[in-house]
């Protein structure tokens, strides 16, 4: 009892220290984030997030979703907190449940409906359902069909990779490809090689009513190269672009394959409501590097766990992508640079990211009359500690006032962030990066964490009002469909004519929630947990605060 008592107040200690007025960002050690008094250049709006608390919605993270009229659709993902160091994916920790949730047309969040059904009950003749429980796919919506690449489907036995603290720890598997208890095979992690057509209408028609899939309503097909998981995709000119992801997957005997494709790969797709096939996928010269498919630590495109957003150039006005940062660099360390995704070209910038650095959510913004593009990412994981004193608009991260304190080697030195950024780039791909004066709130209701899994420490509680750690592996539902550019970008000059005080946009749901600023390295990995937390996001202009 002594055991709990103690470490339960040193987590409430950790989130006094770590608290923050829900418009005010705190740095690691907790200090206010202060006015940096040099005139404002900065982006034109910050994002503000209001909670509205719906106990209906799933405990989620890392997981497939899609929007169909006012109905949200979630498929697969975690149902547990950040993986170790070792990657334990295991199935009892992934979602097994469709979820469809009626908005009633996006009425108040607090009154939100619910349905699910058990992916097993998702069922078609020549279909492989596994990415209806993998985490980590890639995913698009066209019109009533969601598509999903790729994905992991978790191991049916705990299994992990070397630990990199001891490299003498080696792979270890149990029982090892053995017949289980239940006399069926053991398996490890696998990434799927697999696009899956899903009509929503039917599959929400099945959650809702209990009604069998109709025939046709999901289609597939299987090629290697789409076996990516933890990477990024987007559709640009009817080109879909699967960005860099690893294909992870246990050989017999168990050992582990762990290749990243260190590749932006392109293919289109034909899709008549009966049949789905790709076109042969293709790599361009500059969108790899020379280390793809290789078990190696190396190559600048070596990213997974990165954000990845649609972009506008602001030299001509062209559709682009970027890719923010992501990990492992040689293997042990974060990205730090983004990488501009163009029709036929990938190209890392030289520019030094100093928050937000791992996947969360991110709202793409474009200025024509500024030329400027903007990004604001929100929470997940940063690498540097911002010194710079109160911000009430927008401060300029610089080496000076943010200066990076990751360390190749420890994962620890990641560690999570409640803070917002936005990445400004200009007509002549000039990048600057700016900490908001806003960041993820203090929480609204009482979050229970699970027990140690040794039973030494007990079941723990955090009071309502307590800074938990937010927006990895999260979930953005856009819900504004004026002055959103065909690219699903922002256009800010005619949304900010059309509502001068700012509104909202869409919703951020689920995601990694953590109470510990980093789990790596404490023995309490179990005191990060998947999130149901609902926030409305909105953008407001910065002469309006």
């Amino acid at each position: 009892m002594k055991k709990t008592t103690m470490y339960f107040n040193m987590l409430l200690a950790l989130a006094v220290a770590c608290s923050c007025n829900d418009s005010k960002t705190k740095d690691n050690a907790g200090g206010e984030v202060q006015d940096a008094g040099a005139a404002y250049s900065g982006p034109p709006y910050t994002v503000q997030l209001e909670e509205f608390v719906n106990p209906k919605l799933p405990d989620l993270h890392s997981y497939t979703h899609a929007v169909y009229k006012d109905k949200i659709i979630m498929i697969g993902g975690r149902t547990n907190g950040l993986h170790g160091q070792t990657y334990n994916f295991y199935q009892a920790n992934s979602n097994k449940t469709v979820y469809v949730v009626d908005t009633k047309n996006w009425g108040d969040p607090k009154g939100w409906d619910v349905f699910s059904m058990p992916d097993t009950k998702i069922v078609m003749p020549g279909i492989n359902t596994d990415q209806f429980r993998a985490n980590n796919a890639q995913f698009f919506t066209e019109d009533s069909v969601l598509y999903i690449v790729g994905g992991m489907l978790n191991s049916n036995v705990p299994t992990r990779l070397k630990d990199p603290k001891d490299p003498s720890k080696g792979v270890e598997m149990t029982p090892n490809l053995k017949a289980t208890a239940d006399g069926k095979t053991a398996s490890g992690p696998k990434t799927l090689a697999l696009i899956t057509a899903v009509n929503l209408p039917a599959l929400i028609n099945t959650v809702v009513n209990n009604q069998p899939m109709p025939a046709n309503s999901i289609r597939q097909a299987h090629d290697t190269s789409l076996a990516v998981t933890g990477g990024e995709l987007d559709v640009m000119d009817k080109t879909v672009y699967l960005v860099f992801g690893w294909n992870f997957y246990f050989t017999t005997p168990p050992t582990p394959q762990d290749l990243y494709t260190h590749q932006v790969r392109t293919f289109t797709y034909t899709d008549n409501g009966t049949t789905l096939s790709i076109s042969p996928v293709t790599v361009c010269a500059t969108c790899t590097d020379k280390y793809a498919n290789n078990l190696t630590d190396s190559g600048n495109f070596r990213r997974r766990d990165g954000t990845m957003s649609a972009a506008i150039d602001p030299a001509d006005g062209s559709n682009g992508l970027l890719y923010y940062s992501g990990v492992f660099k040689d293997g042990d360390i974060n990205f730090d640079s983004p990488v501009w995704i163009g029709k036929s070209s990938a190209a890392e910038q030289p520019f030094v990211m100093r928050s937000n650095v791992y996947t969360c959510q991110t709202v793409p913004v474009y200025s024509a009359s500024r030329k400027q593009f903007y990004a604001t990412l929100m929470g997940g994981m940063k690498n540097a500690t911002y010194n710079g004193g109160p911000i009430k608009v927008p401060a300029e991260l610089t080496a000076t006032n943010a200066p990076v304190t990751s360390v190749a080697g420890d994962f620890s030195s990641i560690p999570f962030t409640n803070q917002f950024s936005t990445v400004m780039m200009d007509a002549k791909h000039g990048f600057k990066q700016y900490l908001l004066p806003d960041s993820f709130p203090k929480t609204i209701t009482p979050v229970v964490l699970p027990a140690d899994p040794k039973d030494t420490i007990g079941r723990v509680v955090l009071p309502a009002g307590s800074v938990t750690f937010n927006g990895t592996e999260s979930a953005l539902y856009w819900t504004t469909k004026a002055n959103v550019l065909p690219n699903g970008v922002l256009d800010y000059d005619a949304y900010i004519k059309a509502n001068p005080k700012g509104g909202s946009i869409g919703y951020i749901h689920g995601g990694i929630q953590s109470a510990l600023i980093n789990v790596f390295g404490t023995k309490a990995a179990h005191y990060s947990v998947a999130s149901n937390r609902l926030f409305a996001v909105k953008i407001v202009p910065v002469a309006a605060k």
